[in-house]
Formats: C-alpha cells, structure tokens, sequence
C-alpha cells in the first residue's frame, strides 16, 4: 500500500479532529500508523519507539509529519508533528478523539519521558534527512483584512478575496468557531463574529474580527498555513 508523508499525513490527522473515522481511545499507535498508511507491527507505543532505527532526541522542533514518542515503562505514547512544536494526537483534550496540542503539554502533563521523534515507524521510513519541507499554503493579510471590512456590504456569495477567506475558514471552523455551512469564502458578519471569539482566546483587544496579523500567524501555526503582506 502507498504510505503518505509529510502534509498528507497531517491532513490526515486533520480530518480526524472534526470527522472521527473511529474512536480513538488508547490507539495512539494506531492512529499514528494510520496517518501515514502504514500497516500494524507493535502492540504499544512504547515498543513501536524502541523498535525505531532512525530516532532523533529532544533537541528542536520535530519536522511536520513524523512521529514523535514518549515513554513510561508501560504503553507509552505517539502522536504526529504538525512541524511547529504541536502535534496531532489522541485523548489529550477529549477522550478517545483527536485534538492538536502542544508537544510540551504532553510531557508537562502525562508524565511520561519525552524521547524526540523519529524517521520510521513499525519498519517503514516515513521521513528522510534533506527532505523537502512542503511548503504551506498563504493567506496574504491585506487581503483578509480587507474582506472583513468590505464583505458585509456586498451580496451573499459575491466575496472579495474568496480564496484567502476561504483557508481563514477552514481553520476557524477546526477551531470550533465557524459552522460549515457558513465557510463560504464570504467574510461577513459570521465570519467576524468568529474571528472575534479567536481574538479573545489569543490576543489583547481589540476583538473587533478584523485579522492581525499576530492572531492570523498563530491561526496559521495552527492550522497549517501562512501569513504574507
């Protein structure tokens, strides 16, 4: 079977967050395998890490799309780099189900031993040294900024910059703050009443639903894109 690497795999781990294939509770190697198409060999996590060939420690930011581990002296655990100190992973913020979270929260947290990441997982490469990086798609700030001051007074469906609105969309709506019916490309009133709730998680005021560009960057960072202009 074809593996998938890199954005692939995390689009993988993406779709997962919002529509679960499966509960996911106490699979962490699971998931992770599945997330880059590759077929079960270890019972535990912490066998599928010592069972690496090409392990990497803690120093630096794990690349996106490759596994990262911790370990217990019992089951241990996995999740998948999202390439900016976060990762995809299983019962962290909810039970059974797939949320990005900070890869220190993790090791704060669980209290288990951070190992790094590695290029493999149960046998298979699944990264290499010199790889390309992909790189993400751009949102272009202007643009965004000027869609949400101007949309709500054209016609519904007749959107200004709909390809930028669009990712900002997308990742309101990973976050919980964006309905599907309402990503649409439009940055209406729904659109900045959104935007205002990630203000008010992420930065001081004002909350007005206008991007900036230091609540855009860290949507991005979260979301996999980034910011120009």
């Amino acid at each position: 079977m074809a593996i998938r690497t890199g954005q692939a795999a995390i689009n993988f781990a993406k779709g997962q967050v919002t529509n679960p294939s499966q509960d996911w509770f106490r699979l962490c190697l699971v998931f992770v395998r599945k997330c880059f198409n590759v077929g079960p060999l270890y019972g535990s996590a912490e066998k599928g890490y010592f069972g690496t060939d090409f392990r990497h420690g803690t120093t630096g930011t794990p690349p996106l799309g490759v596994p990262v581990w911790w370990t217990n002296g019992g089951d241990g655990h996995v999740a998948i780099s999202a390439g900016d100190g976060t990762c995809f992973s299983n019962d962290i913020k909810r039970r059974g189900k797939i949320d990005r979270v900070a890869i220190s929260f993790i090791t704060r947290n669980w209290g288990q031993r951070y190992r790094g990441w590695s290029e493999d997982v149960n046998g298979v490469r699944v990264w290499r040294p010199g790889a390309p990086t992909p790189l993400l798609p751009a949102v272009d700030l202007s643009n965004v900024q000027d869609a949400a001051r101007r949309d709500q007074f054209r016609p519904q469906g007749q959107g200004l910059h709909e390809k930028d609105v669009l990712i900002v969309e997308k990742a309101l709506r990973h976050q919980g703050l964006k309905p599907a019916e309402f990503v649409d490309g439009y940055a209406g009133t729904e659109f900045r009443k959104a935007y205002a709730k990630w203000q008010k998680a992420t930065v001081p005021p004002p909350f007005d639903g206008i991007p900036g560009r230091e609540s855009l960057t860290k949507l991005g960072q979260r979301n996999g894109f980034r910011v120009i202009n």
